[in-house]
């Protein structure tokens, strides 16, 4: 059944966000910030509903699968009764 699943969001990932919304509000203002920070949690929203949306993270454990976002990467996994975000990166920094 779709929208079953709850959403977790792990440490590393909340890190992941506030420094990308930090930069964000830095180099382009509050605006686009508020817009950036929108599309990140529609994004989440929409990796809750649809699981099976991201393909399979290269290089990564097979259960870990990656949602491509404009200019990040977000890495998660879905468990049995939720889908934990892990990681919000730049393409350029999958391994950090």
């Amino acid at each position: 059944m779709k929208g079953t699943l709850s959403l977790a969001i792990s440490a590393r990932a909340r890190t992941h966000f506030e420094d990308i919304l930090q930069y964000t509000l830095a180099t382009w203002g509050t605006g686009q910030r508020d817009l950036y920070e929108n599309t990140l949690y529609e994004a989440f929203e929409r990796i809750r509903i649809f699981p099976d949306i991201g393909h399979p993270a290269a290089g990564q454990p097979s259960n870990i699968r990656e949602y491509h976002l404009e200019h990040h990467v977000i890495q998660y996994r879905r468990e049995s009764s939720r889908v934990v975000i892990l990681r919000i990166v730049s393409p350029r920094r999958r391994r950090t």
